[in-house]
């Protein structure tokens, strides 16, 4: 596919403006019912604070949402997002991204984020369609939100739902009846997702040019997921045929990142969630259950090792011309969660809280460590010399998983409070991993803590947010202070920064050299 110049994408943009603006001020009807269409269009320019770092191009993105009216009892709502520029300066096409792939970039782009229909019937609501499910009552983090996967190519500076990726599913809540044996508001949801829809990462490679390995990543591809360039084989770590212990020798690495196939499409592979919901004595109460795919990347990394034979007597390897590929590739885990949360609201205060337990859950860890120490892979190495001395041309080493399965509880508690156009929210969240002995890149006990400060000034002109997420036991901390200015009507200007750090070796820390400001000006139509 050919790739959009700057140009053509910035004149689709202003026709997609011009049709919106006169769809907006047309009240545009579909025989005879209303039609409702919404647009944002922003533009985005980021400064890395760090110039080695991977810059980003600036971010145009038009967001358009429509909502059509069909009956009284039947709605049709879209969402679309087209984008041009950002992190993506590895895309190497341009068009409609793909549903099937983890690893891709398209710029400029077209996301159709959403579409279903909406059938409103007696107490029954159905959704129908590609569509976002928020589940949980905390603040950006929440146990039981588990239906969506999320995009990886922007992680810190988009709000929750634009990290969202829709998925086709089928939503039904059925509201129950008042009776004295019910609690009030009573409402079972069950959203069933038949095919399931992967998480989406950024790219990256590693190539062998001589004896060196250079690496070319996008910025926000985590740093944890790509192995060192060049393994240094120490001497005396095997024996050699000849029973003489190998000398030093170096292996350069290339490295690259391939799709895996989906889980097939079958009713075993589909996905379930159960919401049971309910006020209760004042306080809003939900229970949950899901089963299917986790939300949580997981990856494996393998190796391949190359290499020519090499009779001469002084090279005791009998191998020449070593090298090394890896290959990332995610991996699909099924789980199942149960969990519940509340929320009770009570003068200027509100408490929320919210657990799970998940099953089988993959954690990752930090594949860096997987190739540095050629102690725990020494039989395979072995192995693959032996090979390549016979003449093979290459041969597989196996390295330990990319990842740990297991049982895990998360659980969090915050609270907020209004006073004089002050909201502050307080918030704890914690993982805990259940009988783990492998290093992970989050602690087997793992405690973040979120702070939220925001205050609005000149009549609400003016918003002033503070972000603030400290990993206690991993050692990281986040800090994304805004300032939102409406300009004019419709018209609203951010600046902000980002600042990372902490262990290089940690979810959050892995990040700690892409520190940036922002600019952000958005046009509401």
């Amino acid at each position: 596919m050919h790739k959009l110049s700057h140009e053509t994408f910035i004149a689709v943009v202003a026709l997609h403006l011009l049709w919106t603006a006169a769809a907006w001020s047309l009240q545009t009807t579909v025989a005879g019912r209303p039609v409702i269409i919404e647009g944002t269009l922003s533009v985005r320019e980021v400064i890395a604070e760090n110039g080695s770092t991977k810059h980003e191009r600036t971010l145009e993105q038009l967001l358009l949402h429509t909502n059509i009216s069909l009956a009284d009892w039947l709605r049709f709502d879209a969402t679309t997002l087209g984008a041009n520029g950002g992190p993506t300066l590895k895309a190497d096409r341009s068009g409609v991204y793909a549903w099937d792939a983890v690893f891709q970039e398209q710029s400029p782009s077209v996301d159709f984020q959403e579409a279903y229909f909406d059938l409103l019937l007696p107490s029954v609501d159905l959704r129908i369609g590609k569509q976002k499910v928020a589940w949980g009552k905390l603040d950006r983090t929440q146990p039981n939100d588990l239906i969506n996967p999320a995009n990886y190519s922007d992680p810190f500076l988009l709000d929750e739902d634009a990290l969202k990726l829709g998925v086709p599913a089928l939503q039904a809540s059925y509201y129950l009846p008042e009776a004295p044996a019910i609690p009030a508001e009573s409402r079972l949801t069950a959203v069933w997702v038949p095919r399931y829809l992967p998480y989406r990462f950024p790219l990256a490679d590693c190539t062998v040019q001589g004896n060196t390995s250079h690496c070319d990543a996008e910025r926000w591809f985590p740093p944890a997921a790509i192995p060192v360039t060049n393994v240094l084989v120490p001497a005396g770590l095997v024996t050699l045929p000849d029973g003489s212990p190998n000398p030093a020798f170096n292996v350069p690495l290339n490295y690259q990142v391939n799709n895996s196939a989906l889980p097939a499409w079958r009713m075993s592979n589909s996905e379930i969630g159960l919401r049971y919901s309910a006020l209760v004595r004042d306080i809003d109460l939900a229970l949950y259950y899901f089963h299917g795919f986790d939300v949580q990347p997981a990856f494996n990394l393998t190796a391949t090792v190359f290499g020519q034979p090499d009779p001469s007597p002084s090279n005791p390897l009998h191998v020449t011309n070593l090298s090394a590929g890896t290959t990332l590739s995610p991996k699909f885990h099924q789980i199942d969660s149960w969990g519940a949360d509340f929320a009770y609201a009570f003068g200027p205060f509100t408490v929320r809280g919210e657990g799970a337990f998940i099953s089988g859950r993959p954690f990752p860890r930090d594949l860096r460590g997987l190739v540095t120490d050629p102690r725990q892979i020494a039989a395979e190495v072995l192995a693959a010399l032996g090979a390549l001395a016979q003449g093979a041309g290459q041969a597989p080493v196996a390295l330990p998983p990319g990842y740990a399965v297991h049982s895990a509880m998360e659980w969090g508690l915050g609270a907020d409070y209004v006073y004089s156009g002050y909201l502050l929210l307080l918030q704890v969240n914690q993982t805990d991993v259940l009988h783990n002995d492998v290093d992970l890149l989050i602690k087997n006990v793992d405690t973040r803590l979120l702070a939220n400060l925001r205050k609005s000034f000149l009549s609400d002109r003016l918003q002033a947010q503070l972000v603030a997420v400290q990993g206690i036991e991993s050692g990281y901390t986040l800090l994304r202070p805004t300032l939102l200015y409406a300009l004019m009507e419709h018209v609203n200007a951010q600046v902000g920064y980002l600042f990372i750090a902490g262990r290089s070796n940690s979810l959050i820390g892995q990040y700690r050299r892409n520190g940036e400001g922002f600019v952000r000006l958005e046009y509401s139509l």
